[in-house]
């Protein structure tokens, strides 16, 4: 009979250890703690570092410029490319479809764009390259309904 009562007892504290682990979840948690302060706000306590960031942004008339407008804005050169190989007609093809397509790397620039933040990019520099070769040995002869490059007044 004392074997039973402990195989009762044991069977119970794992109906209520199940029951714990499966009702866990549902009680009330304790609000997460503050992350620990960056380097920045170590430097600078009290000072916000995204309001300072933000200021630094160029202003369209007083309002601040989205993002996108500048991770599309035009660049006449393309960080890390020699350009001097290619004719001036060829020069304008390249740079139009550099500032025209995407980085799929994720970081929403154009190639030129992405090349310009960022050189190390695995995603842009190969594509750029391959534009290059495409517009130098007349693979893509035309731009034609590609962005084009934005007048200057």
């Amino acid at each position: 009979m004392n074997r039973t009562l402990w195989v009762g007892v044991l069977a119970a504290l794992l109906v209520l250890a199940g029951a714990y682990v499966a009702l866990g979840p549902l009680a009330p948690r304790p609000a997460p703690k503050s992350s620990p302060p960056t380097a920045a706000e170590l430097d600078h306590p009290g000072e916000d570092v995204v309001a300072k960031a933000m200021a630094g942004l160029p202003r369209d008339g007083g309002a601040s410029v989205d993002s996108s407008a500048i991770k599309a804005r035009w660049h006449d050169e393309v960080n890390g490319m020699d350009l001097s190989p290619l004719t001036p007609a060829q020069r304008e093809i390249f740079l139009r479809f550099a500032n025209s397509e995407r980085c799929t790397c994720g970081c929403g620039y154009t190639l030129a764009g992405c090349k310009a933040s960022d050189m190390s990019c695995e995603i842009s520099g190969p594509r750029l390259d391959a534009l290059m070769d495409s517009v130098r040995t007349g693979k893509i002869r035309s731009a034609r309904g590609v962005r084009a490059r934005p007048s200057s007044g």
